[in-house]
């Protein structure tokens, strides 16, 4: 994970690629972490495309940096 804050539109859309991107970590980490909840997507519906908020991003890395 990266050290320093994603620099993301909190009011972007971004694919699985760009947040993995954003956090600075690979698609098997990003995976467990949603499945922890620690991030949602913006259509839960679409499990095959899934797409987050840059404001999602942003939390994400918030809560991994206290834990």
């Amino acid at each position: 994970m990266k050290e320093l804050a994603p620099k993301c539109d909190p009011n972007g859309v971004y694919s699985v690629k760009r947040v993995c991107m954003e956090l600075g970590v690979c698609h098997k980490t990003f995976m467990r972490y949603r499945a922890k909840g620690l991030i949602q997507p913006l259509n839960p519906e679409n499990s095959r495309r899934p797409v987050f908020s840059g404001r999602s991003i942003i939390e994400c890395w918030n809560k991994l940096t206290k834990i």
